[in-house]
């Protein structure tokens, strides 16, 4: 469930309902009860090759593929769906930083795993018609533990670098969700070490591809 709602059972009994008419369609989607109760979510077919595009394929087309995730203080974006991990699979992150990184405190190469693509079973449709007909806390997260799973299943298909971030030391740690892009110059620059590193990762890259070319 998404970190602003602070785990209150009401906020999270109301957010499926109220998102569709707050967002409209991209309020479903977030919630994944898009679409008819038999289809898969849009989030889903996003993450294997389906009849609605290759994006799977897109992704892989790609020489690196790199996730930044704020391990806390993230009041839009939990550590666990930005970074693409399960529950289980999360650890206490370092404390320190990365020598000339301030606030990156971990990187993680995460090699491709061999797996089936993700697919919609029948139960997630009768899970996504209870979620979509009458939401409630336990359906809702029960279809969406259904869904994640699947989609971690694709995902996990290819490799990714993931870099994990913590402002736990920063003057406004709850800015985390802006100070990982710098949203703005001054309030956000607390993640001026974040944008050396996704600066260097490039240069890295190229040098990488410039001495891969001259063999």
């Amino acid at each position: 469930m998404l970190p602003f709602l602070l785990g209150i059972p009401i906020l999270e009994k109301l957010a499926p309902q109220m998102a569709p008419i707050l967002a409209g369609l991209t309020g479903s989607q977030l919630f994944l009860t898009d679409g008819k109760p038999e289809k898969p979510p849009l989030l889903l077919r996003m993450a294997s090759n389906c009849e609605d595009g290759k994006f799977l394929s897109a992704l892989g087309a790609f020489r690196c593929r790199t996730l930044y995730a704020n391990v806390s203080f993230d009041h839009m974006v939990g550590w666990r769906t930005s970074s693409i991990r399960r529950e289980k699979e999360l650890v206490k992150p370092p404390q320190r930083s990365l020598d000339g990184y301030k606030h990156v405190v971990d990187v993680e190469y995460c090699p491709p795993i061999s797996s089936a693509a993700p697919h919609f079973p029948p139960e997630a449709a009768k899970a996504k018609e209870a979620a979509q007909s009458k939401p409630n806390v336990q359906n809702t997260t029960e279809y969406h533990e259904i869904i994640e799973e699947e989609m971690i299943h694709g995902l996990q298909r290819l490799g990714w670098k993931k870099v994990d971030i913590s402002f736990h030391s920063a003057f406004w740690p709850f800015f985390a969700h802006n100070n990982i892009h710098v949203k703005n110059e001054w309030l956000h620059n607390a993640g001026a070490g974040v944008i050396a590193h996704v600066a260097d990762s490039f240069k890295q890259q190229e040098c990488s591809s410039l001495m891969t070319a001259s063999l």
